[in-house]
């Protein structure tokens, strides 16, 4: 699998993110050690909390920069600058939709 970059785009400024197997393994890292198959139930079973999305974003910023690390609140303020989550149009689950096309 090769790793996808996303634009998430937040005002006036772009932040590249990347999907792949650093961003996984972080995110599953974020997440306690949660297993591959524990993520794959996330997008099976749809049952993405808050705390996904940052840890999702935050892997995929950090796998886009080698040496940069988030904050759970640099990763929040992101998903407020890019039009939150809610939205159908927001940018935010554009991106939960491109890592699920870019996951195992």
């Amino acid at each position: 699998m090769a790793a996808g970059k996303f634009p998430l785009v937040r005002g006036e400024e772009t932040t590249d993110l990347e999907w792949g197997t650093f961003a996984m393994h972080r995110f599953c890292q974020l997440c306690g050690n949660l297993p591959l198959s524990g993520l794959l139930s996330i997008y099976d079973s749809n049952t993405f909390s808050l705390q996904h999305v940052i840890n999702m974003i935050r892997s995929a910023a950090e796998s886009a920069t080698e040496g940069l690390e988030v904050s759970e609140r640099t990763a929040a303020r992101g998903v407020e600058e890019s039009g939150g989550w809610p939205d159908p149009q927001s940018k935010v689950l554009a991106f939960i939709r491109f890592t699920n096309g870019h996951t195992v």
